[in-house]
């Protein structure tokens, strides 16, 4: 009698780092936001004589609905950021007729991790996180 393995159904990806061009916000044609935009992550790793070197991994992050519009108002170039989503991967053809893939990270919450200056000119100590209340995309949603 085999016993079914119950496997959880988990799919996190939590990652830091530098947001590498200005992002642009957008609108699918049912006017839904989006914003797209890198991140470089470094890690070090350990070489073959024994000195640590960075390695810098540049990841796309897709951010929907009031996440995108905030998103788009508190980062720039080189914000540095701590994003918590899911790993999407998914496949299309692209004008010219040639298959693609694409890997990405859907955010589910993006936290800013700069201090904002207050109007009176000390900063704020408070770090800026804002979850995602997204509601399901479809098909009908992605522009592509």
């Amino acid at each position: 009698m085999a016993m079914d393995l119950k496997v959880p159904r988990l799919n996190v990806v939590l990652i830091s780092g530098r947001v590498t061009r200005d992002p642009e916000l957008r609108y699918t044609p049912k006017g839904t936001p989006t914003l797209r935009f890198s991140i470089a992550a470094d890690r070090s790793i350990k070489d073959e004589n024994g000195n640590y070197q960075n390695v810098t991994t540049f990841v796309d992050i897709v951010t929907w609905s009031k996440l995108a519009e905030i998103c788009s108002e508190n980062i720039h170039k080189g914000s540095p950021v701590l994003v918590q989503g899911r790993l999407d991967i998914r496949s299309y053809t692209d004008r010219d007729n040639q298959p693609r893939k694409v890997t990405e990270i859907v955010a589910e919450s993006v936290q800013f991790l700069e201090y904002k200056s207050r109007t009176d000119g000390t900063a704020d100590d408070n770090l800026h996180e804002v979850e995602s209340v997204n509601p399901p995309i479809t098909d009908d949603d992605v522009p592509f």
